[in-house]
């Protein structure tokens, strides 16, 4: 069980990590603002969610991360943590890798002055954007039951 968990989480990963080099080519140096066109979902403080990452990151890729393994073993609750517990890290890593990767808006322009379609967390001079620190925070607990499940087994 351990070692299937690991190798689900790493193709997650790495997947994400793929997608992020086709999103910073198609985002460019735009980021998330790319395409006018796009209806948004307005944000408190003037954050915005688009059309593009509604589809992608709440239909799209559930779909597929979610769906795909629980049609083909049937319902199993520690399938789901570590699926959830993938996906969360993965989204986490597929922004940051992002800003590795794209040519047009280099990684030196991760931070809060440079970055501001999403709002950041400053703690002196260390800032994280906020939604990693709410993933970090989910993923502990999710990691707890998942744990759980690995030591239930020995």
């Amino acid at each position: 069980m351990i070692l299937r968990d690991i190798l689900l989480f790493l193709t997650i990963i790495v997947a994400m990590m793929f997608y992020a080099h086709a999103e910073a080519y198609m985002e460019g140096k735009n980021g998330w603002t790319w395409n006018p066109a796009w209806w948004r979902i307005k944000l408190p403080n003037g954050y915005t969610y688009t059309a593009y990452h509604v589809y992608a990151y709440y239909l799209t890729f559930p779909l597929l991360v979610f769906g795909l393994p629980l049609l083909l073993v049937g319902w199993n609750t520690h399938l789901m943590l570590v699926l959830s517990f993938s996906y969360i890290i993965g989204t986490g890593v597929e922004d940051f890798t992002w800003f590795v990767v794209n040519p047009l808006y280099p990684f030196g322009k991760w931070n809060p002055r440079q970055t501001r379609w999403y709002p950041w967390v400053s703690i002196g001079r260390f800032s994280l954007p906020l939604s990693y620190v709410a993933r970090g925070i989910f993923c502990a607990a999710l990691f707890f039951f998942i744990y759980r499940d690995w030591m239930m087994v020995r």
